[in-house]
């Protein structure tokens, strides 16, 4: 069996004297990091100083198909790594809340008592409609989709020939190869686009989630902060057919063989040692003028706070009344509080530092240049000014838009009513013709959208949520949609929605409809939400078109905007993260969260997680692993011999944000170190401007994942897998 981690204090020794441990030591203890999360194919132009950072082949990382990049791969919304040659796949443990979601009931609650299966037989089948994402080819397709956009005057017009060159390239890919699910994104703000073929893999099982008072320790209580001492991991295994090829679940699908998997770091990981994380984070705003981020500040994020304070109270109350109703909402407090915790620490990042001052002098410095030169001036004098008046023509609806944006997305039934009513708009139409969310080829993940649907569904939750929202639209200053004149008026109009003619609370129902119903025959319907999404789709169809138009608009003023950036600070940047595969870098450090505050270690131990330990949630270990911290003997590879214990979590300064979740951390050699699973309260403003100074990424440290797999679960069958004596 491999042997990946040293066994005794003599090849420890021997070991500090090597490889990733002391070559280049004093280059990352002085390492400043200035941030980015690069493409993989912008690290050529970066191979010196990853070199002097310690890395064997920084030319690996210029290469998404090759080890270790090859690896990593995206579960939609969260990042993962395969770590054996079977397909298993390490992420976090919040990525897995709709997994557990789906196999716990009130007698059987997986979100407490965690899952793991000591046989292949035994691994649960994921959510409907859980997959994973395999990148095998990044191409860039900029001539392509920007070609001629400035002849094209009309903004809608011009929107709608980028959407059909989009839509082209995607139909060509795909047919070549049915595996393959395409995308094209946006970079620099619409400036390059890139083609991402993917290899979709439709069946993926749970294999192991540890109990919430590991997955969870600490609860909201601990998030965003530090020190930590949370045990975010889970394992997944992908699945295909015999043939190879994806397929949905089926008891004789065999694991999949990936090209490329991690292997545990044959190294201790120690403080000022070099770490990436490779992973596909979520979204960044970078390139937002100063103006766009004043009005978030300002106006945009208090309302969203006041409207996620509130939901997440009637979520909380739905909870308490039921275990059955807690597990069905469990999934939205985790999001809503999540992303209210977010914009609060965000909104006092911004003012502590001066955010929109830092950004006006920057944006003033930029201005100043271009009107220096009579070329520039010429070029791009004009473009700020018609970037501000056009967001100020969007802004002043913006809450209005959020509000109805959160009817159709958090209030299941009007969520499925509207995208039968969509559909049925669009199924007339040629496929090349149809919205690109609502063409043939997202049908079959429309329709097990609609069946997973009904695990969380429940008409106490909607009546409550959809009450809720719409009483916040009646109350908003000159709004400009019909709305209810009272709170009683929004009882009796909700209420009348749940009435024995309510049909698509069925599954069949819903997705019967999706397939086949016309807008007559939904015209005709007695379905009261049915009706309520038709009445509401003149709204949406307004916001759709104001979008597009919009998106029109930006697509030739974003470019010159970004490109006048880019000359004038003459370096490498890195474009806003998008959801694609990504690589950032750094070292293992503390940091002071004030200037004035002690230095934060950047490691945590078991011992302090026994001593946080209170036997009430948030912090309930279990007796478990109570027991083993308390019995030792502690050895590698659990042990590390600089902090003296069993290291929990780790700090990086890593520039990292949302999607990175459950990104494999890897040492200098591109093996796993660790996994990503957020971030410190005092770094949020970095979606905005990167702040080295107090930016820190949270980790989980490998070595606690495989102690507590030994000592706690007796994951003997997964350690065996991942080549640990």
């Amino acid at each position: 069996m491999r042997k990946y981690f040293f066994v005794a204090s003599l090849v420890l020794t021997a070991l500090l004297l090597t490889g990733c441990q002391s070559d280049h030591f004093d280059n990352r203890k002085a390492f400043a990091n200035p941030g980015g999360m690069w493409m993989p194919h912008q690290l050529s132009k970066q191979k010196k100083i990853l070199k002097s950072l310690g890395v064997e082949d920084p030319g690996a990382l210029s290469n998404p198909l090759a080890h270790p990049l090859g690896a990593i791969v995206s579960l939609g919304g969260c990042s993962a790594s395969f770590v054996s040659p079977d397909g298993l796949i390490v992420t976090n443990y919040h990525c897995a809340s709709d997994s557990l979601q789906y196999h716990s009931k009130p007698e059987c609650n997986l979100f407490n008592e965690g899952f793991l299966a000591r046989t292949r037989q035994e691994e649960l089948p994921g959510e409907t409609g859980k997959k994973v994402w395999v990148t095998q080819e990044i191409v860039n397709v900029t001539k392509t989709i920007r070609k001629g956009l400035a002849e094209i005057e009309n903004p809608l017009d011009r929107h709608e020939a980028i959407e059909n060159r989009i839509k082209d390239l995607i139909a060509q890919h795909e047919k070549a190869d049915s595996s393959i699910r395409c995308s094209v994104k946006s970079y620099y703000s619409g400036q390059q686009y890139y083609l991402i073929k993917q290899f979709e893999i439709k069946d993926v099982r749970l294999v192991y989630a540890p109990e919430s008072g590991i997955g969870m320790f600490g609860g909201w209580v601990d998030n965003w902060q530090w020190p930590r001492h949370t045990g975010d991991f889970t394992f997944y295994r992908a699945y295909v057919a015999p043939d190879g090829k994806p397929a949905e679940y089926a008891p004789d699908n065999v694991p999949y063989k990936p090209k490329h998997y991690l292997r545990i770091a044959d190294e201790p990981l120690e403080k000022h040692d070099f770490v990436m994380v490779v992973g596909y984070p979520g979204s960044t705003q970078r390139w937002r003028t100063a103006e766009q981020i004043r009005f978030s500040f300002e106006e945009e994020n208090p309302f969203r706070i006041n409207v996620l304070t509130e939901i997440n109270e009637v979520y909380e109350t739905l909870a308490a009344k039921s275990e059955d109703l807690r597990i069905k909402v469990t999934p939205a407090i985790k999001g809503t509080t999540n992303y209210l915790q977010l914009l609060e620490f965000l909104q006092d990042n911004i003012q502590k530092n001066g955010l929109i001052e830092t950004k006006n002098a920057q944006q003033a410095e930029l201005v100043e240049w271009v009107y220096a030169d009579p070329q520039r001036r010429q070029k791009w004098g004009p473009v700020l000014d018609d970037i501000t008046a056009i967001n100020e023509t969007y802004q002043k609806t913006a809450n209005r838009d959020y509000l109805v944006e959160c009817i159709t997305h958090h209030v299941q039934l009007a969520n499925a009513a509207h995208t039968i009513v969509r559909m049925a708009e669009e199924r007339p139409k040629p496929d090349s013709e149809r919205d690109p969310d609502y063409q043939q080829r997202n049908w079959n993940r429309m329709i097990q959208d609609q069946q997973f649907m009904q695990i969380s569904y429940d008409p106490v939750v909607d009546n409550a949520v959809l009450t809720y929202y719409l009483n916040k639209i009646r109350e908003l200053p000159g709004r400009d949609v019909d709305t209810l004149e009272s709170p009683e008026d929004v009882s009796a109009f909700v209420s009348g929605l749940f009435t024995d003619a309510l049909t698509i609370d069925d599954t069949d129902v819903r997705v019967k409809l999706f397939k086949s119903a016309s807008l007559e025959q939904l015209q005709a319907s007695d379905d009261p939400f049915i009706q309520f999404a038709l009445k509401l789709r003149p709204v949406t169809k307004a916001l759709e078109d104001q979008e597009h138009t919009y998106d029109g608009k930006m697509a030739l003023l974003l470019p010159e905007y970004v490109q006048a950036r880019k000359k004038f600070y003459g370096q490498p940047l890195a474009p806003d993260a998008n959801g694609t595969l990504r690589v950032t870098y750094g070292t293992v450090r503390g940091y002071r969260p004030t200037p004035q505050a002690a230095k934060y270690e950047p490691f945590t131990t078991v011992t302090e997680v026994v001593k946080k330990d209170t036997g009430t949630e948030p912090f309930n270990s279990p007796q478990a692993l109570l027991d083993a911290a308390a019995g030792g003997p502690y050895i590698p590879p659990f042990w590390s011999e600089q902090i003296n214990n069993v290291p929990v979590d780790f700090l990086s300064d890593l520039d990292i944000t949302g999607g990175n979740s459950g990104s494999a951390t890897l040492n200098c050699k591109g093996q796993i170190v660790g996994l990503l699973f957020d971030t410190n309260s005092e770094a949020m403003a970095s979606k905005l401007l990167f702040m080295p100074e107090v930016t820190r990424a949270i980790h989980v440290d490998i070595r606690y994942v495989l102690w507590v797999m030994k000592y706690v679960d007796q994951a003997e069958n997964l350690l065996d897998e991942l080549g640990i004596e």
